[in-house]
């Protein structure tokens, strides 16, 4: 009897050991899975989840005095390093990076990781302007010095967009939407930086959202037309090609140029169907002129990563029956930063169908001899502020003379954008320019006016 009741004494204690066991390894579990919930595994920091969770609270919590800040966090280059040095090395950067977000900002902010190349920086209570500028910068200073990852040393940036947390903000889409615009803007400027939202910034992007909604309403309404500006050889003023020049006859705006719609173009994905209708209709109309006079097409980088875009061209030449040494494809020196592959291997496909390839705006920028010597170029084209620039300036006429020995070296044509006087005109047929493009020659012009202006340089020409 004792040894029966002391076995089943020792099996109730047991079961409860086990019980209590089981208990405490369930809610390990339950924290491990709580924390995997709202962690970021790579980098370890609060992830999407945990940063929707902690807005709502950090608003919900806040004093009507209180002014919580938000930081959108952009890598530079993220994607070159990816594509260059593979993904391994890209999460071991992003890990790197959190590393030292975690460590400068521990005390004074919360770190997450949104996705991607993206990070985001809370500051709760009420941060002056004065405080985040700081935090922006002690943030950008992370980015000073190399990072070394997978026996590499990698080189980075960041842009940052600051909005303050605001009572109406229930979730977190309206804080990152007010953020992702400022940060818009922040790429726009050279090296790491950071823009915050303001009145100003909220007025360009209600204009911007109005272009935006417009734009598309123009697709449908047929609004876009062609201009064309004649290219003209510098000894004998023969026109080889005239620029297709894109315009936006809005019906209450009136006339509108480029630079104001083609940024929402991009942003909103009708450059690809507006860049469609833009070759089609160059092409279209340049099939009318006497040969050989050709057309001249401007093409962004977004057009070149749609994989139709090359067949599209193809399609065009042969629909209207333009021969494709006629048209020429200009392409910025920026399109080149961004899946250079792809560009190489649509510039090279075109080429071989016949088309020529214009590289556009040299002299500003990142202009290089590699890209001449890697990408299949017959033409460079001057930008119009070297031209304005090389008459007052010694060192801009120096540029202009280098610009135009890198054509005789490399076998390209070279062509000066925005020659508006004859000095400027005189100036580079003394250094040997190619072809020249400007006011002096003429202003854009309506497609059934090209066919006046041949005929009357051909008449001029044999008088």
């Amino acid at each position: 009897m004792p040894v029966a009741f002391g076995a089943g004494f020792y099996q109730v204690g047991r079961s409860k050991a086990q019980l209590a066991a089981e208990r405490g390894l369930r809610r390990r579990t339950e924290r491990r899975l709580t924390r995997d919930a709202h962690h970021d595994r790579l980098t370890g920091l609060a992830n999407r989840s945990r940063l929707e969770r902690d807005i709502q609270a950090i608003v919900g919590n806040s004093r009507s005095a209180d002014r919580p800040a938000l930081l959108l966090l952009d890598l530079d280059r993220f994607k070159f390093v990816n594509d260059s040095l593979g993904h391994d090395v890209g999460d071991a950067l992003l890990a790197a990076i959190a590393g030292r977000l975690r460590r400068a900002l521990r005390a004074a902010a919360g770190v997450y990781r949104l996705g991607g190349d993206e990070f985001v920086v809370t500051i709760a209570g009420r941060p002056s302007d004065g405080k985040v500028e700081n935090v922006c910068r002690t943030i950008c200073d992370l980015f000073a010095e190399p990072f070394d990852v997978r026996c590499h040393r990698v080189a980075s940036g960041c842009s940052i967009g600051v909005t303050f947390l605001e009572a109406g903000d229930t979730s977190m889409s309206e804080p990152l939407a007010r953020a992702d615009h400022a940060l818009y803007e922040a790429k726009a400027m050279p090296g790491s930086g950071f823009r915050f939202f303001d009145a100003a910034l909220a007025a360009e992007v209600e204009a911007r959202a109005a272009v935006e909604e417009d734009l598309a309403r123009a697709m449908r309404a047929d609004e876009f037309f062609l201009e064309y500006q004649p290219i003209v050889n510098v000894e004998s003023g023969a026109v080889r090609a005239f620029e297709a020049l894109l315009r936006w006859r809005h019906p209450e705006k009136g006339r509108i140029m480029p630079d104001l719609f083609l940024p929402a173009a991009k942003r909103t994905g009708l450059i690809l169907p507006l860049g469609g209708w833009v070759v089609r209709e160059a092409c279209r109309e340049a099939a009318r002129w006497p040969a050989p006079a050709g057309v001249s097409i401007n093409v962004v980088g977004e057009q070149f990563r749609d994989r139709a875009f090359v067949g599209h061209v193809k399609a065009c030449l042969r629909e209207t029956g333009l021969a494709p040494v006629r048209l020429t494809i200009e392409v910025a020196e920026s399109v080149f930063s961004v899946d250079a592959a792809v560009i190489r291997e649509s510039l090279s496909e075109l080429r071989s169908h016949g088309v020529r390839v214009a590289l556009d705006d040299f002299g500003i920028g990142f202009s290089s001899i590699n890209t001449l010597s890697a990408f299949p170029i017959d033409q460079l084209k001057i930008d119009r502020s070297v031209t304005r620039a090389m008459m007052e300036s010694r060192r801009d006429a120096d540029l202009v003379d280098i610009i135009l020995k890198l054509g005789r070296t490399f076998q390209v044509t070279t062509t000066v954008e925005g020659i508006e006087s004859e000095d400027q005109l005189d100036f580079i047929r003394q250094r040997g320019a190619c072809e020249a493009q400007g006011y002096l020659i003429s202003a854009p012009m309506a497609g059934p006016e090209v066919a006046c202006l041949l005929a009357q340089t051909d008449d001029r020409l044999s008088a």
